[in-house]
């Protein structure tokens, strides 16, 4: 019952930030894209406290990991929207095995943060929560 609370909580507070964006996310103005930057960063699944690494990538329009690659997750489009030099963005990918991961997040200079959904058939969504810096 604690489980399906905590994930509650946690599809509430994604919902909330998909909010944010409107539905003409795919018109970013410059300021808004991502494009050309990539991220260094620390997945974290709920309730644990070991750390993965995983590099996320914003090229030429969509959003990629590293570490959903060994998964068989592809690259995919992601939206994002820019707001007193924050952007945010959201992206989902999917693997033919392995189910979809939904991205959410937030970028401030070099620093970005925010949360991933993996989901699959058969099985509890797994949640997790990832930080990091640019890679330069």
């Amino acid at each position: 019952m604690r489980h399906i609370l905590i994930i509650s909580a946690y599809l509430f507070i994604f919902s909330i930030c998909a909010s944010l964006f409107d539905t003409n996310l795919n018109a970013a103005s410059a300021d808004d894209s991502l494009d050309g930057r990539s991220f260094s960063v620390e997945l974290t699944e709920m309730n644990k406290s070991e750390a993965t690494k995983d590099e996320l990538i914003f090229k030429d329009g969509t959003f990629f990991s590293t570490e959903c690659e060994k998964h068989g997750f592809t690259p995919a489009p992601y939206e994002s929207k820019s707001k007193a030099g924050v952007v945010l963005f959201k992206s989902a990918l999917t693997s033919g095995n392995e189910g979809k991961t939904e991205w959410e997040g937030s970028v401030t200079g070099d620093e970005i943060s925010g949360t991933m959904f993996w989901s699959k058939d058969g099985q509890d969504p797994i949640i997790y929560t990832y930080k990091g810096t640019i890679k330069k």
